[in-house]
């Protein structure tokens, strides 16, 4: 009887606090491409698993990232059903009234859901900014109102404005599997009130009711002047991503807006603004 030969992958878990998986730069991709990444939580933390092809460079690259990495572990398996593994790993995440779903999760009829296609499993909304913008945006009226999404990542600010009955929402993400990812998902959850594009944002035109901006403190500082320029009169920003620490840098970009509400969540803040001018 001839004996079936094992196949083994070596699997490199990084073991970081909950919300850090959100922050992974989009680099990342190129050295996990097609290697298998999910996330296991691990009560305030969780374990990031992928399958890097060079052990070595993902290793080096990591011990660069501004991130705090509490364990890493370097270990040989067998060879699995990966896409097995992700549905057993991802579990429903309750943000504020809404909850994000997997396509494979049961859903419930009696409550705001967001189907979100784990992919690489980033933007699913674990991560603080991602909570803030959306506690934020309940606080926002939206009824009927054009809403311009920048850097829309997996979609999920866009689909979850389309639950406070924004009229219009345009998404632009500069990251074209980005922006696949955010199409897959804007089709799982059945709406066309959301236009999607992949653009720099310097290229973007237009004024909008509400902007929303889950950014960073280096992209606001370059482009706040072209920013608070989609924002029309009466209408509002919502910012976030921002860490506590660049608050007072980040304030005075948006003179003359007026700062109508504040958001923070461990160390991170966001911020609504308003346009009276």
């Amino acid at each position: 009887m001839k004996s079936i030969q094992k196949t083994f992958k070596t699997r490199v878990d990084i073991l970081v606090e909950k919300g850090t998986e959100e922050l992974l730069p989009e680099d990342i991709y190129d050295l996990l491409l097609n290697s298998g990444v999910w996330i296991e939580e691990k009560g305030n933390d969780v374990i990031i698993k992928s399958y890097p092809k060079d052990i070595e460079t993902y290793l080096e690259y990591l011990q660069k990232l501004k991130i705090n990495i509490k364990k890493t572990d370097v270990q040989k398996e067998e060879e699995q059903d990966y896409a097995v593994l992700t549905k057993k790993y991802f579990r429903p995440i309750k943000i504020d009234e809404i909850t994000v779903l997997a396509p494979w999760n049961k859903q419930k009829t009696n409550a705001k859901s967001i189907i979100i296609d784990p992919g690489m499993a980033f933007g699913t909304g674990r991560h603080e900014s991602t909570r803030i913008m959306i506690k934020l945006m309940k606080s926002t009226i939206m009824d009927d109102k054009n809403v311009l999404d920048l850097g829309c990542g997996s979609g999920i600010l866009s689909l979850y404005a389309v639950l406070l009955n924004a009229k219009k929402i345009i998404a632009i993400d500069n990251d074209p599997d980005t922006v696949s990812s955010a199409g897959k998902n804007i089709i799982l959850n059945n709406t066309d009130r959301i236009s999607l594009a992949c653009s720099d944002l310097q290229n973007i035109s237009g004024n909008y009711d509400i902007v929303l901006a889950n950014l960073d403190i280096r992209t606001f500082t370059r482009y706040s002047e072209k920013i608070k320029g989609f924002v029309k009169k009466g209408g509002h920003i919502i910012i976030s991503g921002i860490l506590g620490k660049e608050r007072k840098k980040l304030i005075p970009l948006f003179h003359p807006f007026s700062l109508t509400q504040t958001e923070k969540k461990n160390a991170w803040c966001g911020f609504i603004f308003k346009n009276n001018m």
